[in-house]
């Protein structure tokens, strides 16, 4: 069994697992089947492990696991690793579904780039038109918890651009990555924008023409070169987001 006084510099390598309930210190919370599985089969966690549980609204807590049968587990919570964090501005990614490894490639590291939202949009050229909303919802989740956030990216359902447009918040500037065109430099628009911002990539055979006016018919709408190569869609939307994050 794990000394529950493990030192402060060592909680890193404790495993850390996304709770949606209320945690609290003295509290007791199920563990979901999933976790309960991955725990005992994948990382061989024995009864007593000590492990990292949190979400956005109470912070990070350290926790003892407790295994309730065969499958069941549960963890008892001890002490405060982290206070919550307030998100002072909201980071959207606007881009179109990507075929399964390029998707999931885009949603993990989009998440280790500090992205809030992601809205799937189907664009005129887009070649997959659906997504499996649960499936990366859980990839989300895996991806915060490996990269240390405390808060949940929100998944958005997929929409048609035309839908998204209509009812976007016009006070949220898009940044529009637009190729072969004379636009600034996304790193000139996006250092010009300290409120909550989104970007937008189109789908791997670019954007059509009539999707460029429309977008550039729109106020909130600021059109942005990524430079002078043209870059894969998934390439398009991580490079961006770093920029934005610095």
């Amino acid at each position: 069994m794990n000394d529950i006084s493990a030192s402060p510099n060592n909680t890193h390598l404790l495993p850390r697992l996304y709770i949606e309930e209320s945690l609290g210190v003295g509290g007791v919370v199920p563990l979901s089947d999933e976790s309960a599985h991955y725990l005992r089969h994948v990382l061989r966690q024995e009864d007593g492990a000590l492990l990292r549980l949190f979400n956005a609204a109470q912070g990070e807590f350290l926790g003892r696991l407790d295994y309730v049968g065969k499958r069941a587990a549960q963890a008892r919570i001890f002490s405060v690793l982290r206070a919550p964090e307030k998100t002072f501005r909201r980071v959207h990614a606007l881009f179109s579904p990507l075929k399964k490894d390029k998707m999931d490639f885009l949603i993990e590291k989009a998440v280790e780039l500090g992205v809030t939202d992601l809205h799937p949009l189907v664009f005129q050229r887009s070649i997959v038109r659906d997504v499996k909303e649960e499936r990366l919802h859980a990839q989300i989740i895996n991806a915060a918890e490996q990269c240390e956030r405390l808060d949940i990216p929100v998944l958005h359902h997929l929409t048609p651009l035309t839908q998204l447009l209509r009812n976007w918040e016009m006070s949220v500037s898009i940044l529009a990555a637009m190729e072969r065109r004379d636009f600034p430099s996304l790193i000139q628009e996006s250092s010009k924008i300290d409120d909550s911002i989104a970007y937008l990539v189109g789908p791997e055979g670019g954007l059509t023409d009539e999707e460029m006016t429309q977008l550039l018919n729109i106020k909130s709408v600021r059109p942005v070169s990524l430079g002078p190569r043209i870059l894969r869609a998934e390439t398009a939307v991580l490079f961006g987001l770093s920029i934005i994050n610095q």
